[in-house]
């Protein structure tokens, strides 16, 4: 279990630290009636993230392979190849993002108008539908369902994974519950700062855990 955890926290790490959610949470946390819409769009934000990682672990464990052991060759393969899409990604993303303007595409100030509750809870779910995301969750339940843990083993990595991949987001709401007026300021400069440098927060990150996948793929491959 500790040999999958800790494979898998690096890859929720990368989840936590995606800009948009961060972004999105912020422009909510800084707009009239915070709370209720932060709050919803940090709901939908975590429930999706549970479902997607606890689909692909149940989707990796139902292949017959993972019964002949932990980490059957073809986890390796498909951790690599995931490695290899993830960082191709990430290159093509951001190439676009400095040929663009990042700090339009960027712009969610449109979600403080008539954005209910329900609404940002579809919109914390959306979130999770972008490309890297899928990724991203592809690769940890991948790691997770392949491993051929028990179910309270497999249930606990799953939650672990999804709370430290919704840490940053329900993180800033925690912050915000608690410093309300005076954390605004440190918040704003924050939400301008990774609007300004999303570009390379995406490619530093992405890159990193790209390639960290196809480290541990390749290694485990060759040794299995």
């Amino acid at each position: 279990m500790d040999a999958v955890l800790w494979y898998t926290i690096p890859i929720a790490v990368a989840i936590a630290l995606s800009v948009f959610p961060i972004v999105s949470v912020l422009v909510l946390l800084l707009a009239p009636d915070p709370m209720r819409r932060s709050v919803m769009f940090t709901g939908g934000w975590f429930g999706g993230l549970l479902v997607l990682v606890a689909a692909f672990t149940i989707g990796a464990a139902l292949v017959p392979d993972v019964a002949r052991g932990p980490f059957p060759p073809w986890a390796h393969v498909a951790e690599i190849l995931i490695g290899v899409v993830l960082i191709v990604m990430t290159l093509v993303i951001g190439r676009r993002a400095r040929t663009s303007d990042t700090a339009k595409s960027l712009d969610l100030s449109g979600l403080t108008t008539g954005l209910t509750g329900p609404r940002a809870f579809a919109f914390g779910l959306m979130m999770n539908v972008r490309p890297k995301n899928i990724v991203l969750t592809v690769a940890g339940g991948l790691a997770i369902g392949a491993a051929a843990l028990d179910l309270v083993a497999t249930s606990t990595i799953v939650v672990i994974f999804t709370v430290v991949a919704a840490s940053t987001v329900v993180g800033l709401v925690v912050v915000y519950t608690f410093g309300k007026t005076r954390v605004r300021p440190g918040l704003d400069r924050l939400r301008v700062f990774l609007v300004d440098h999303a570009s390379t927060v995406l490619q530093v990150f992405g890159v990193l855990v790209g390639a960290l996948l196809i480290v541990i793929g390749t290694v485990r491959l060759i040794s299995s």
